[in-house]
């Protein structure tokens, strides 16, 4: 059985109104309510292994006049299960991965989402110390002074990295840009010698050979939880907040039509 998403893309009303109706629907209270909407939108306000109640309460609240998105979690690939952009190449009918030969016409991309991905990293270190062994000391006369003890110490550092998802017709794999770890000579003579220009040179790019399709960039600065990753090398292969937030963005964008 899996878990289905329902979630808002925009508020039809003031946030009041749509948290009463929220709360009205769950049989919750509003202040619950509000704190889904608190970090801003889209915001998911209800993960059920239910299909029957995610639908009865998209259909309530359309009922208030607020609209909503509902979706199997199913759908949402993870970014590690994305096509990589590390390397890129643009041709006149095409975007190709150049790493993997996959090609994405243009006129298939329906919706470009730019977003943040805040996470924390941790990596863990083996640490050697020594310290003053006063028993070895005295049997040895002296000779040892000290014993080595290793420990484990777990090393968390925070960043923040602009993204760009990539989505095409129903079903299609997304495709995601990230501004570090991505080789741009796809931009030939626009190369600059940093990543981020060159990031938002690529961005410029796709959005102009990919005019028809919608552009959405409120998760750049939409507040959302920092997640634990693994370290350099490690793998997701699950989605993660980001993965899902962009999916339903891209969902309303198409779906619903809506603008940022």
């Amino acid at each position: 059985m899996g878990v289905h998403v329902v979630a808002l893309v925009e508020l039809a009303g003031t946030i009041e109104r749509v948290t009463l109706a929220l709360a009205s629907a769950l049989g919750t209270l509003a202040y619950e309510e509000r704190l889904k909407l608190g970090t801003g939108l889209p915001a998911v306000v209800l993960m059920t292994p239910d299909a029957g109640r995610a639908a009865a309460l998209v259909e309530a609240l359309a009922a208030h006049g607020q609209p909503a998105l509902t979706c199997a979690l199913s759908d949402v690939v993870a970014a590690s299960d994305m096509v990589s952009l590390k390397r890129f190449a643009f041709e006149r009918d095409a975007l190709v991965a150049s790493d993997g030969g996959e090609r994405l016409p243009w006129g298939e991309v329906a919706a470009l989402v730019r977003a943040t991905d805040r996470r924390r990293v941790e990596s863990a270190t083996v640490v050697a110390e020594k310290k003053f062994d006063l028993a070895r000391t005295v049997i040895t006369g002296g000779l040892v002074r000290s014993r080595t003890n290793k420990r484990e110490v777990t090393t968390r550092a925070y960043e923040a990295e602009p993204v760009l998802y990539l989505f095409a017709g129903s079903g299609a794999t997304p495709w995601l840009l990230r501004e570090q770890g991505t080789h741009y000579e796809g931009l030939g003579d626009r190369l600059s010698s940093t990543a981020a220009p060159n990031f938002l040179a690529t961005v410029a790019e796709l959005r102009a050979r990919a005019a028809q399709a919608r552009y959405d960039e409120r998760l750049v600065t939409r507040r959302s939880p920092v997640e634990a990753r693994p370290a350099a090398g490690g793998k997701l292969t699950s989605p993660h907040d980001l993965d899902l937030l962009a999916y339903l963005v891209a969902q309303s964008l198409v779906r619903l039509g809506t603008t940022a």
